[in-house]
């Protein structure tokens, strides 16, 4: 009986050790990877921009403009202001005649305060 049970401990012996290669092996090449993206500044630029944002308020700034049409519209039926709806929707055919360029910049903007790479999201964009 005890015979039975040594395949079945030497299988979990070599796949232990396979496991641990696998890692190995992505540890190396996860380390090769940072070092190459280090050498072309990817790295160096990104650590630099989370460190000028730390103490930013764009990001929270737009998160909260953002909000705003939700807050009003919640805020109008809680109240029974519904005018306030109708003020809204104004608004943003206001903004619905904004030039295009207008509206591109703006949403450049926000994708940035979030940290998106807006040239990142062109290129994607139009290698498709």
């Amino acid at each position: 009986m005890l015979w039975n049970l040594v395949p079945t401990v030497i299988k979990g012996v070599v796949d232990v050790v396979k496991t641990k290669t696998e890692t190995k092996k992505l540890m190396a090449q996860a380390e090769q990877t940072h070092i190459r993206k280090m050498a072309e500044g990817e790295i160096a630029y990104a650590i630099e921009s989370q460190k000028n944002m730390q103490n930013s308020w764009r990001d929270e700034w737009f998160t909260v403009l953002l909000s705003v049409p939700l807050l009003i519209v919640f805020g109008a039926i809680f109240f029974g202001k519904y005018e306030w709806i109708d003020k809204l929707k104004e608004g943003f055919q206001t903004l619905d005649s904004l030039p295009d360029w207008y509206i591109w910049a703006l949403m450049a903007a926000i994708a940035s305060s979030f940290g998106l790479k807006v040239t990142d999201l062109a290129i994607k964009k139009f290698k498709k």
